[in-house]
């Protein structure tokens, strides 16, 4: 009986203990299942907060090149200071300049603030603003004259017209200030201007303005030639060559276009048109050729038929660079060189006016 009963006790006890080794490996298999699932948990929650910073990081991105496009748009554009939204893939950008002061010679300095929001397709929206200072120039030209020619002017007879007299009218609201004073008829060095039979055809105040030196006519119409010519001051909105002549037609009327011609030109009627015509050496006008604005070239100017230039002219402008460049010359018949002081105007706010920016003042903001 004791024996069979010892006996008993021993199986129990290793039931027992074998009972107890299931329920510690069941509780340690359990412990394990939730560290596992922890740690897994644990990474799904680090792999989406990566992901959304990744998202974030590239929505940010995506506003900034919007904001950064947005801005360079607009300090590129030639006209005056406004607010406007440009559109992109990446988003749109809204961009406006803030004035911050007056500066001598018709220019201000301006704050221009450009703030782009890129919403992304999982939601969430992200802002970068850029900023940076620039300069407004209105891109003034004086105008000495209807015709001012740096190198001397020749008139063949008492025909046609070269007159001083502001031929702009009233009410225009892109000219406030026209009509202006009268200039002078022709501006020219000592002695430069010539004139074979007929009455004296320039008109205005004076008729014929002689300056000391054809540097110094040249300089008081505040034409940059040398930066023009070399530095590429002016982004022209045709160079010929390669480019073919713009026809009127293929440009509306609010529209001031810069040709500048890389050498000489013969131009025709049928180039007639308004804006800017930049011209690296000699300029030929045949036919009755029409232009409203502005014309400036290097070299000579020579008429052969009966064209109406509306604005003002100056040539001879390579006496800046140091070269040496013959008198223009305008020849007989009914030529008429009026000036125009709105069309004067808005040639040269295109050619040489709008927003530069100021080196160092780049500023950006993350939101």
């Amino acid at each position: 009986m004791s024996t069979l009963y010892g006996a008993e006790r021993i199986a129990g006890r290793r039931e027992g203990v074998v009972g107890n080794e299931l329920g510690s490996a069941l509780l340690i298999v359990l412990v394990t299942l939730v560290g596992l699932t922890a740690l897994a948990a644990a990474g799904m929650m680090l792999t989406e907060t990566e992901l959304r910073a990744s998202q974030n990081h590239e929505a940010g991105t995506k506003a900034f090149y919007a904001a950064d496009a947005g801005l360079q748009q607009y300090l590129g554009m030639r006209y005056g200071v406004t607010t406007d939204t440009f559109t992109y893939a990446s988003g749109s950008a809204v961009v406006q300049a803030e004035k911050l002061l007056d500066l001598p010679v018709d220019r201000v300095l301006y704050r221009v603030r450009s703030v782009s929001t890129y919403t992304p397709p999982e939601g969430g929206t992200a802002t970068r603003t850029i900023s940076r200072l620039a300069l407004y120039n209105a891109g003034t030209v004086t105008a000495k004259a209807s015709f001012a020619a740096g190198a001397g002017l020749q008139k063949s007879g008492g025909s046609g017209t070269i007159s001083g007299a502001d031929y702009a009218t009233s009410g225009n609201p892109n000219c406030p200030n026209s009509p202006a004073d009268t200039v002078a008829g022709v501006a020219v060095p000592p002695s430069g201007y010539t004139q074979s039979g007929g009455n004296l055809v320039p008109d205005g105040d004076p008729e014929v303005y002689e300056a000391s030196s054809s540097i110094a006519l040249l300089e008081e119409t505040g034409i940059p030639w040398e930066k023009i010519v070399n530095e590429g001051l002016v982004a022209p909105d045709y160079t010929i060559p390669p480019d073919t002549w713009p026809l009127a037609g293929s440009y509306g009327s609010d529209e001031w276009p810069v040709i500048y011609v890389d050498g000489s030109i013969d131009v025709n009627p049928d180039q007639s048109g308004h804006g800017t015509i930049i011209v690296r050496n000699n300029l030929t006008l045949g036919g009755d050729f029409q232009w409203n604005g502005l014309l400036l070239v290097g070299g000579y100017l020579t008429s052969n038929g009966f064209q109406t230039i509306e604005g003002a002219t100056i040539t001879g402008l390579n006496e800046l660079l140091g070269e040496s460049t013959p008198s223009s010359d305008l020849g007989n018949g009914n030529k008429e060189f009026k000036y125009h002081s709105c069309y004067l105007t808005m040639a040269s706010r295109a050619a040489f006016g709008g927003l530069s920016e100021v080196p160092g003042s780049w500023f950006e903001r993350w939101q």
